[in-house]
């Protein structure tokens, strides 16, 4: 949740005895769900007089005979206070990977409209005018009305009962929300490699991606924060990650948005420095990798992406990217890659996106056919080029198979940055030698074994010597062939040799090869 239906003053907008259908789909399958619902941007209670579960059948219509009523703590009402969170009793219901479920929502009074705001094309939300009551139990989609992008309320659904490893939280800005591209960011074509795997392979990928969002807390009215750009990383990581049920593995690409917020935002007139330097967004991201380890969950670090100047367009405003900012954000890379982060691993996502193709080797500079319009927000191919550089061996599960990109991208011969840009690939194209994993499924979380840091380098070291012993064995048989060639080539020598000398001892036969034979002493 980033934010609260508002007016064009920020003002909140009410909804009132009106009923709300949030349509998610689901990574993974399972026995058993629970849903999150959120408070987060109200100052006052709201309470949801009832809910149901349904399986979509398109828009806001729910199949027939699908809907389960959903309780708390037994009822069928809850009273949720303000800037807070709840999970839901389980509903039994099995569910399939990559089927849609319709979340419907009934506030009977007035209540703040806690939402995620998000990416035009992706219709997450349909609501009814208010006045129009409890609509929850209705399959038909006639009462509702209104379809747009924000969802509202609902924040998360946990399944129990899967086979699926684990949950890994993409936590990141606009970039990983999929903004300017109809909410597909990397976390998307990420969750498409891995749900190619077994079902007892396989991680749930959660996008906790905001728009306008910065990893450190800035001065009010300074960020996005107040309008739609959610609490900024270094606060929300709790609740927006590591309280979620089955969460082994965080992926953070932030930090972007400190850094053009701090030279001033939009005009540049008025920057807040130190707020956007590389010590502040080092800082609150030692913070985040602290919390996270407090919490048994593993931390990889991504590398912030290239970006330049827009002009503005496209319902965007005009965006200045200075020198200055790119040496902050150079630096703040430098430290993420550096053993002195605290990341668990890292992934050079700002080596893949860098104009270092077919030619080019300027890896400062977006590589355009991996960029919308404003040379900041990677498009589908750029998305699918980040998600494939993620080794998903990272998350305790085999390599996954990649997905084909629309972009044809040759790494430049002869340009350092290009061959970095295609060792990072390749990381994420390595099959390992072996593979185990273990299943557990559990009411609320699932558990995850995984293998020692050290078995993938046995792995390796294991393979290496099969191919040193095959090489060795082909290298015995040729010497052994070589010495029988020359065994028998001096052989036919000696055998020569005989020959001349009888020649030469006979009465007018001509003299051995070399010279006269030496006498045996």
């Amino acid at each position: 949740m980033d934010y609260f239906y508002s007016n064009e003053a920020h003002q909140p907008i009410p909804a009132s005895n009106a009923t709300y259908r949030d349509i998610a789909q689901l990574a993974v399958g399972g026995q058993s769900i629970k849903i999150q619902l959120s408070n987060t941007w109200s100052t006052t209670p709201t309470t949801f007089a009832a809910v149901t579960i349904g399986v979509q059948q398109s828009g806001a219509a729910v199949v027939a005979g699908s809907l389960v009523p959903v309780t708390f703590q037994g009822r069928s009402s809850i009273t949720i206070a303000a800037g807070q969170r709840v999970m839901s009793d389980p509903v039994a219901i099995s569910v399939r990977a990559g089927e849609s479920l319709s979340i419907s929502l009934w506030v009977a009074s007035s209540a703040t409209v806690s939402l995620h705001n998000c990416c035009v094309g992706h219709i997450d939300s349909y609501g009814t005018v208010d006045g129009a009551g409890n609509q929850v139990h209705n399959p038909s989609a006639a009462k509702f009305i209104y379809a747009d992008y924000n969802m509202r309320w609902l924040s998360a659904i946990a399944v129990s009962g899967t086979p699926a490893q684990a949950t890994v939280v993409a936590f990141g800005d606009s970039i990983t929300e999929g903004f300017n591209n109809s909410g597909v960011g990397w976390p998307t074509p990420l969750q498409q490699r891995i749900s190619q795997l077994p079902p007892d392979q396989q991680v749930s990928v959660v996008d906790e991606g905001i728009a306008g969002n910065t990893v450190s807390v800035f001065p009010p009215y300074t960020s996005y924060a107040e309008v739609d750009g959610g609490l900024p990383g270094v606060t929300r990581v709790g609740p927006d990650a590591l309280d979620l049920p089955g969460v082994k593995y965080i992926v953070m690409l932030l930090g972007t948005n400190d850094i053009w917020f701090g030279a001033g935002g939009e005009n540049m007139k008025h920057p807040i420095a130190p707020y956007g330097s590389a010590a502040s967004i080092e800082a609150a991201m030692s913070s985040i990798i602290a919390q996270s380890h407090a919490h048994g969950v593993k931390i990889i670090g991504a590398t912030l992406l290239p970006r330049s100047s827009f002009n503005g367009g496209n319902g965007e405003s005009r965006e200045i990217w200075t020198p200055s900012d790119q040496s902050i954000l150079t630096a703040v890379n430098a430290w993420i890659l550096s053993p002195q982060s605290g990341f668990d691993a890292t992934i050079n996502l700002g080596a893949v996106m860098g104009d270092v193709y077919n030619g080019a080797c300027q890896p400062a500079t977006p590589f355009a056919p991996y960029y919308t319009v404003d040379n900041l927000h990677p498009n589908t191919a750029g998305q699918t080029a980040m998600a494939n550089a993620i080794s998903t061996t990272l998350f305790g599960i085999p390599q996954a198979p990649q997905v084909t990109s629309s972009v044809v991208a040759t790494p430049t011969p002869n340009c350092p940055a290009a061959t970095l840009a295609a060792q990072v690939l390749a990381k994420g194209r390595a099959i390992p030698t072996t593979t185990t994993s273990t299943t557990t499924s559990t009411t609320t979380t699932t558990t995850t074994t995984i293998a020692p840091t050290h078995r993938g380098v046995v792995a390796r070291v294991v393979s290496w010597a099969k191919v040193l012993g095959i090489v060795l064995a082909v290298l015995a048989v040729i010497v052994v062939i070589l010495r029988i060639r020359r065994r028998r080539r001096a052989i036919r020598r000696r055998q020569q040799a005989r020959a001349a000398i009888r020649d030469y001892r006979r009465p007018g036969g001509p003299p051995p090869p070399g010279g006269s034979p030496r006498r045996r002493r």
